[in-house]
């Protein structure tokens, strides 16, 4: 996949980790206190960042809950009478080596109970972070240092490349001596695409429940070949085949295009049936799902000199997917062009969408500004790679996450990385400005259930199977910005929309497509009621047996251009 630099790479990775709840223990509270725990006065929390543990109390009147270690977050920190629960979140991952300790306590009604956070100090470190090999490939030892015991169950896990395996995977083993370990022999194979890709390895241990918690990761980089065919034929570029036509509303166009394909690739048809399984990958979630019929779809035949794309490459977008990122630059001035071969097309209500002749696992999203008025524009650009074929679950949840979630809706991605930590007065009042914009109205920087922008749906029996709430970590930043549940097509692309943002995208297609002001709640509860997700959760995986592996796609990029150029 796309990745981040290593840091933010093992941050995203864990940030995906389920959250789980308190472990069975109670302690005996004095009758006198206004607060009951329900829960024991001690509380394990996980060595690594963002994983969460749930604290439940009673309340005999309105309390707050005060924590100050800023390893740790809590939310929400105040409530009112009844029965309650606070989220206790690692916000850091312990590199101390040693358990760590403080203290979080609830004050109500002139009384107050603490609670002993510890978190262990448990590590697998890497010696070596990142590595390198040519097309040709090699062989390779990963060694560590790590103070868990045989009991701990320290295991290595992959992201199961075909080209980075152990030479025998029924001896995928680990040796130990003292604090120093090193793994059996990984073979890594020739590489004959023109791509450079990269695998990573991880050093996982079980939390309470069983599921998998990553302590660090390795990552191999593999150089690619050159391909030096180049298209002849170009007589094709250009052309525009619609793939489908509105038969509701006023139609809101979506344009595909690929960049990276050469004429051979439009000669057989590839390029044509690529173009067809993303319009099918987009339409393949609730609600956009139900609202098809509101969309004209086209595919605009974009013909390269080259194979694949990449700096040695020449192609009609110029995409160059990062090695280090999930982004994908690209010439936006082109992209505008070919959408406009659509004929009468207004490009300002458009959405295109560039489908990029590369393995790597990349994927972002263009949010465009208009830069003489400063205006937000409907007309976006989502770029996603080919990755291992267009028919994988991998790129239909990327597409859907990209140009749906992104580029139409404008929705905020709902993750956290450790290192932005919490934003700053001037971020929080950029999220603001946006939300003014009808942008990024799954995020809210209030952890106020009355006061967040999707309150409606907490609470309401409807959409009672999501546990829509107040779950921090949200629009990149791990503290200070919240998200509507813990999972979501926004977080880790492993489950459909959530609630709230399906209201946002059937608001913009009704906006875009019956001119119709926001619905009210009450009209998209009836809506949504009839089409629900048909799933729930989704294998995200990729083989891996561990719930920990977890990807996202760079957030969307907000760029200031000029009308008069695009």
């Amino acid at each position: 996949m796309g990745f981040h630099s290593p840091k933010a790479i093992l941050a995203s990775l864990l940030a995906g980790l389920i959250g789980v709840t308190l472990l069975t223990g109670c302690d005996k509270d004095d009758d006198s206190s206004s607060v009951t725990l329900q829960s024991g006065s001690v509380m394990e929390l996980y060595p690594v960042v963002n994983q969460s543990k749930t604290l439940r109390f009673e309340a005999k009147s309105s309390w707050t809950a005060t924590c100050n270690a800023d390893w740790v977050s809590v939310s929400p920190r105040k409530g009112s009478a009844g029965s309650n629960t606070i989220t206790i979140t690692t916000a850091a991952t312990n590199r101390t080596k040693s358990n760590r300790s403080t203290s979080l306590t609830i004050s109500s009604g002139g009384s107050s109970r603490k609670v002993t956070l510890v978190q262990s100090g448990k590590y697998a470190i890497f010696n070596q972070k990142e590595y390198a090999f040519g097309a040709e490939g090699g062989d390779l030892t990963l060694t560590f240092k790590t103070n868990l015991t045989a009991d701990d169950d320290l295991q290595i896990m992959y992201s199961r490349q075909d080209w980075a395996h152990w030479a025998d995977e029924s001896r995928r083993t680990i040796t130990r001596a003292e604090q120093e370990a090193s793994t059996s022999k990984i073979v890594i194979t020739p590489n004959k695409s023109g791509d450079t890709r990269i695998a990573y390895f991880v050093l996982v241990m079980p939390s309470d429940d069983g599921e998998w918690m990553g302590l660090d990761t390795a990552y191999v980089t593999q150089a690619g070949v050159v391909d030096d065919y180049e298209s002849t034929d170009y007589s094709a570029d250009g052309n525009v085949d619609v793939l489908q036509q509105s038969t509701l509303g006023k139609g809101i166009p979506i344009v595909l295009m690929g960049d990276g394909f050469t004429d051979l690739d439009v000669a057989d048809s590839t390029y044509y049936n690529i173009m067809k399984t993303a319009m099918e990958h987009l339409f393949s979630e609730e609600p956009i799902r139900s609202l098809r019929d509101y969309f004209d779809v086209y595919a605009v035949t974009a013909v390269s000199k080259h194979s694949g794309v990449g700096t040695n490459r020449s192609t009609v977008f110029s995409t160059i997917p990062s090695n280090i990122s999930s982004e994908i630059d690209y010439d936006a001035m082109k992209v505008s062009w070919y959408t406009n071969m659509v004929k009468k097309i207004d490009i300002e209500r458009a959405l295109s969408v560039v489908i990029v002749n590369s393995h790597s696992h990349n994927g972002v999203t263009a949010l465009l500004f208009n830069q003489e008025t400063k205006q937000p524009r409907q007309y976006s650009v989502a770029l996603c790679a080919l990755m291992d074929s267009i028919t994988s679950e991998e790129v239909r949840l990327v597409l859907v996450h990209e140009a749906i979630g992104h580029g139409f809706a404008k929705l905020a991605d709902e993750y956290g990385y450790e290192a932005k930590g919490a934003p700053t007065s001037k971020e929080t009042s950029d999220i603001k400005y946006l939300q003014r914009l009808n942008w990024m109205l799954n995020i809210d920087t209030t952890d106020d259930p009355s006061r967040v922008l999707w309150g409606s749906f907490i609470g309401d029996s409807r959409f009672e199977a999501e546990n829509i709430g107040v779950y921090q970590g949200a629009y990149t930043y791990a503290l200070g910005v919240y998200r509507p549940t813990e999972n979501s097509m926004m977080r880790n692309n492993d489950s459909p929309f959530n609630a709230p943002s399906r209201k946002v995208i059937y608001d913009r297609v009704m906006s875009l497509g019956e001119g119709s002001p926001v619905s009210s709640f009450e009209a998209f509860a009836e809506f949504d009621e009839q089409h629900k997700p048909v799933q729930w959760k989704y294998d995200m995986t990729r083989g891996l047996k561990a719930p920990w592996q977890r990807w996202h796609p760079a957030p969307p990029k907000i760029i200031y251009q000029s009308i008069n150029n695009l």
